[in-house]
């Protein structure tokens, strides 16, 4: 999607729904020769309104390419400076941020031509469709069950039936959303509108969490045009422990009985399927 003419190297664009393993993938896109993905590596301030923010992902994709070049380093959000898998910790009740943004560097060999991937959830979803015109973008998808079910034990701002920035980068939708009052409602409202921003997408742009574990990260090949390390082996986390029973089952009733574009991707015995799995 989009040009790709800009500069020497491929630069991409990777979006999703939170939750849906776009930090793992760019652990593992990280570890491919010639890709550096940078997960979150652009400050709030460089999104103050929609067409300031569209020059400002050029600008960076510009800035971070030739510090990666010039020093091996770029902005990211980590885990004591390293890459990690997942953005929150593995307790009970609500799980918190582990990770913020900070210099990193990347110890691996790089050509001018490699491709550098940034990752932001919000931000390049509430851009599209325009930013797909310019750069080439690829989204994260899940089971939506599973998405409200780790929203739910995580602090982020879906789990308080927000998008980070809408006011900024789509104030209709902010405006619509703000309508709102239960937090249920708002949540479908929410993952409907986030599936809905890539039902235009190629199919080969559309990356599913389920098959990113089944092909232990195969599926990436789309991004990096090369194949994937065979040591990868994933584990799929749609039946999490952690998961509170009570609301995935007031969760998982809602949804099967509402409508959203999340149905274009998942169909409904898929997510019946995970909700007997996870009250078990």
């Amino acid at each position: 999607m989009g040009a790709k003419t800009r500069t020497q190297g491929r630069n991409v664009l990777l979006t999703g729904i939170p939750r849906s393993g776009t930090t793992l993938a760019c652990r593992l896109l990280s570890e491919c020769p010639q890709v550096i993905a940078l997960n979150e590596p652009m400050d709030k301030d460089r999104f103050p309104d929609r067409a300031t923010a569209l020059r400002e992902v050029d600008k960076a994709f510009s800035s971070f390419r030739k510090s990666l070049l010039r020093s091996g380093t770029a902005l990211a959000r980590t885990q004591d400076g390293k890459i990690t898998d997942n953005a929150y910790d593995q307790s009970t009740g609500r799980r918190q941020r582990v990770v913020q943004r900070t210099e990193i560097a990347f110890d691996k060999p790089l050509d001018a031509g490699f491709t550098l991937v940034m990752k932001h959830n919000a931000e390049f979803s509430l851009l599209l469709p325009e930013i797909a015109e310019t750069f080439e973008t690829f989204a994260l998808i899940r089971n939506p069950l599973a998405l409200l079910s780790s929203w739910s034990s995580v602090d982020v701002p879906v789990s308080r039936g927000k998008v980070a920035k809408s006011a900024r980068l789509s104030p209709g939708f902010n405006q619509q959303l703000s309508g709102i009052e239960s937090l249920l409602e708002r949540q479908l409202f929410i993952l409907s509108w986030y599936f809905g921003q890539y039902r235009h997408f190629p199919e080969a742009n559309i990356l599913r969490y389920e098959a990113l574990v089944a092909t232990d990260g195969q599926i990436l090949e789309g991004i990096t045009q090369a194949p994937a390390p065979a040591h990868w082996a994933l584990t799929e986390k749609n039946t999490n422990p952690l998961y509170d029973k009570a609301h995935i089952q007031k969760a998982g009733e809602a949804l099967l009985h509402s409508e959203g574009h999340y149905w274009a991707f998942y169909t409904k015995s898929e997510v019946e399927k995970l909700l007997n799995q996870l009250l078990q």
